[in-house]
């Protein structure tokens, strides 16, 4: 899920019981800060299907009970 705001662009991870979420924070926002956002996401994982939003945690390729959100996470960002 995706919220922007004037200070912010936040994306929650859409799969059920997910706790990630990216967020930005803007000292003052531009017309392209979301998508600048949107495109970190991107470097670092994060997968949008159909409009909806997945951490690098959550593969969309895999069942639900074989997500690994801590690992995914350490890998993404090592």
């Amino acid at each position: 899920m995706r919220s922007i705001r004037a200070a912010s662009t936040q994306t929650i991870c859409d799969c059920a019981d997910c706790p990630s979420y990216a967020l930005t924070a803007h000292l003052q926002r531009s017309a392209d800060q979301a998508e600048r956002h949107h495109q970190a996401n991107a470097r670092d994982g994060w997968t949008d299907v159909e409009g909806r939003d997945y951490c690098p945690g959550c593969p969309t390729d895999r069942p639900e009970d074989e997500h690994d959100h801590a690992g995914a996470w350490d890998e993404a960002l090592a």
